[in-house]
């Protein structure tokens, strides 16, 4: 992974004002921060879903106990330990991708679901991130119910 970002905190790197921890990629040596603690640091980024890296506290206090802990599909084909959940996991049976949603403490579909990168939260397929008022709304092809704007796929109605 290619880093873009470098940053220059003096305050830790334990929040989004830190532009690494912001755009989920570890503090490396040529940030200038100071008494760096990005959770981020010392993990391959890639091995995580967007909605596992923006819970990386709740995910690096998890006990070996939590991370064996066996998981049915929902498609109901096998058990997969939550550690491999961490990413997409493809079912060995049917195929279907999944990953573990830390929002909604479930094993989510991945062509279901999805995790808002700026609201911090996991939607369900139908919804999207309106650019104009800042929030997720529900239906792709309706307007946004918080200002009216157009949603993605409104022209197909």
């Amino acid at each position: 992974m290619e880093k873009n970002y470098n940053c220059n905190c003096k305050s830790g790197c334990i929040n989004s004002r830190c532009s690494c921890y912001k755009n989920q990629e570890p503090c490396d040596d040529k940030c200038g921060c100071v008494d760096c603690k990005n959770p981020l640091n010392g993990i391959d980024v890639e091995e995580y879903s967007t909605c596992a890296l923006q819970n990386i506290n709740i995910v690096k206090n998890l006990s070996r106990e939590e991370l064996d802990k066996e998981y049915e599909l929902p498609c109901g084909c096998e058990k997969v330990k939550l550690k491999n959940l961490f990413k997409e996991y493809e079912c060995k049976g049917c195929g279907t991708k999944y990953w573990y949603s830390f929002c909604w403490n479930v094993v989510a579909q991945d062509d279901c679901s999805w995790h808002c990168e700026i609201c911090k939260e996991c939607r369900d397929w139908r919804e999207w991130h309106c650019e104009n008022c800042n929030k997720c709304t529900y239906g792709v092809t309706l307007p946004c119910r918080h200002c009216g704007e157009e949603g993605p796929y409104g022209d197909l109605i």
